[in-house]
């Protein structure tokens, strides 16, 4: 099967390294040609040689509307490629679903979350509008048009926001190699303790907010804080930790290729984002047998352990968040009981080969 994929970017995130995973266990039946809309391609990095890959740069034009050049040459790179299945995701592409209007593409369209723009409390009516009139059978002009969620949160958003009936969408909670993550060994008391997170550097990620907790936390508690990731708001974090004054005590690790390592270096996974749906990075976090202090958006809350849930705060609170942090630093056991809780859960629901299993069985069944 040719599957063409349509990123808003090709970086390094959660989306495109669910789709890594996805391609590697799909195998040699499937090809996976990649455009990106930002012509970034910096998750080529972590690329396998198990996945058939092929990438197709377009010219796209930016101006915030939709682009009759642009849906020219989508349609024309459709013709060209003719692909079995077109993959596209969130807002950024949504030219795509009108330049398949004439080759009439089984099309699948995910939604992973939202930019600042488009918060839980500030969604985008313009953009809310212009999706309900495009996700409609009556603008789809075929019956191959379906769609997928990570989370319960954003399942509730297309059928309620965006008209989309219940019967389109399929909920398939992202997965991990459990067995990679699982193998890491629990840390036991450090001389000096390890605050983490992983994610893209952008405004929405909220790791500002995550600074001055851990400037809040190192009131009290000598501790390091460690950030995997990179993206648009490095150098401002940067800034703002030489601001607060824990600079030499926070470790900026950049994008990697392979996560597990760091997360076997940190004690308490931490996630202080405005917006988040069924983030990848918690679900290895959780993997790793890790206790994870978050703010409640999407389906972070749901995911965690029972035991683990009382540590997800509205994502403003941030004298809890420091609070509770503090706690799993002073307390060994309370940190291996919330770890062993969220490995056990995340190896119950969210492992790659289910998530795998469901997902080919979805291409299959819309491709068909």
């Amino acid at each position: 099967m040719k599957c063409f994929w349509a990123f808003s970017s090709f970086a390094v995130g959660g989306p495109q390294r669910r789709f890594i995973s996805i391609a590697e266990q799909l195998g040699a039946d499937y090809h996976h040609v990649v455009t990106a809309m930002d012509d970034c391609y910096d998750a080529e990095m972590l690329l396998s040689d198990r996945i058939s890959y092929t990438r197709c740069p377009l010219a796209v034009e930016k101006n915030g509307a939709i682009s009759r050049g642009n849906v020219r040459r989508f349609a024309d790179a459709l013709e060209e490629t003719e692909p079995d299945l077109l993959l596209t995701s969130n807002w950024g592409t949504i030219e795509w679903r009108i330049a398949n209007r004439k080759a009439k593409i089984p099309h699948l369209h995910f939604e992973d979350g939202f930019g600042p723009d488009e918060s839980e409390d500030a969604r985008n009516k313009r953009r809310n509008l212009t999706r309900r009139i495009l996700f409609s059978r009556l603008a789809t002009g075929h019956g191959q048009f379906s769609f997928v969620a990570p989370s319960e949160t954003l399942g509730e958003i297309f059928e309620e926001e965006w008209r989309v009936p219940a019967d389109r969408t399929a909920i398939i909670p992202n997965g991990v190699n459990i067995r990679r993550f699982a193998s890491i060994e629990p840390p036991g008391d450090r001389t000096v303790p390890v605050i983490g997170s992983v994610g893209a550097l952008r405004p929405e990620k909220r790791f500002d907010r995550l600074l001055r907790v851990f400037a809040e936390v190192r009131k009290k508690t000598r501790a390091t804080l460690l950030l995997v990731g990179e993206g648009p708001a490095a150098d401002d974090l940067q800034q703002e930790a030489r601001d607060l004054g824990v600079a030499e005590d926070v470790i900026f690790a950049g994008a990697q290729k392979d996560v597990a390592p760091f997360l076997r270096r940190m004690d308490v996974f931490a996630m202080t984002s405005d917006t988040e749906q069924m983030p990848v990075s918690l679900v290895e976090a959780m993997a790793a047998g890790l206790p994870v202090v978050a703010s409640n958006v999407g389906d972070v809350r749901a995911m965690l352990s029972a035991k683990n849930r009382q540590f997800a705060y509205y994502a403003e609170d941030e004298k809890n968040m420091a609070r509770a942090i503090d706690a799993m630093l002073g307390d060994h056991e309370l940190r291996a009981s919330l770890g062993a809780a969220n490995a056990a859960k995340a190896a119950r629901e969210y492992s790659l080969e289910t998530m795998t299993d469901r997902y080919r069985a979805l291409f299959e069944s819309v491709a068909a």
